[in-house]
C-alpha cells in the first residue's frame, strides 16, 4: 500500500495509507544515561538502574528516551545498541556505567506511537521507506530517539504513548 504523509500540507488521497509526521526541533535534553547492547525489549534493568540512582541522590526524573544506533534490518537483535536515558538534573557524579550528558539537539521528523513496543517497527519502516524518500529530508547522522511521555509502571501497554524522533540534517536556508 503506497505511504501517504499527512503533515500542514494536507490530507492524504483517498486510498492510500497516512502516516501523521511533524517536524520538530529540540533543544538538548540534559539526561543520566547507559549503553545497552541486545533487544531493546530487554534495556528494562538499564531503565531501573537509572530511576533507583536518581532516587539516591534526590534528583528528580523527566522524560525517558531511548537512543538507538543501528538499523534493525542489517544488526542482529543481540548486537544492537542503545542508550537508555532519564531526564535529570545534579550536580552528583555517576557511578560506573551511567554517564551524564545532553541528547537530542536538533531538527526531527516525529510520529506519535499510540501502543505497545512491540508494534513500533511498522511506523519506523514506513518513516523511513515511504516519509523520508519523497520528503525532501535527509536523515542526519545522530541516532533515532523514542520519547516516552506516559511511560510509567500503572500504565498498560496498549494505553502508551510515544514519540519516534528520526533525525534529519538542518533545513537550508531560504
Amino acid at each position: 500500500m503506497p505511504v501517504r504523509v499527512r503533515t500542514a500540507h494536507g490530507p492524504a488521497p483517498e486510498g492510500e495509507c497516512v502516516i501523521d509526521i511533524r517536524i520538530e526541533t529540540f533543544t538538548a535534553i540534559r539526561v543520566a544515561r547507559i549503553r545497552h547492547i541486545g533487544p531493546a525489549m530487554d534495556a528494562g534493568p538499564c531503565f531501573e538502574r537509572l530511576f533507583k540512582w536518581a532516587a539516591t541522590v534526590g534528583a528528580e526524573t523527566g522524560r525517558i528516551l531511548t537512543l538507538s544506533y543501528d538499523n534493525p534490518g542489517t544488526v542482529e537483535p543481540e548486537h544492537r545498541r542503545s542508550d537508555a536515558c532519564v531526564e535529570l538534573r545534579t550536580d552528583v557524579l555517576p557511578p560506573p556505567g551511567i554517564a551524564m550528558g545532553f541528547v537530542g539537539a536538533g531538527r526531527y521528523a516525529v510520529y506519535r506511537h499510540r501502543g505497545a513496543s512491540e508494534g513500533m517497527a511498522d511506523p519506523y519502516r514506513r518513516l523511513f521507506t515511504g516519509w523520508l524518500p519523497q520528503s525532501g529530508e535527509a536523515i542526519d547522522d545522530r541516532p533515532c530517539m523514542e520519547i516516552d511521555r506516559n511511560m510509567r509502571r500503572d500504565t498498560s501497554p496498549e494505553h502508551r504513548v510515544t514519540d519516534l524522533c528520526v533525525p534529519l540534517r538542518e533545513a537550508p536556508p531560504g
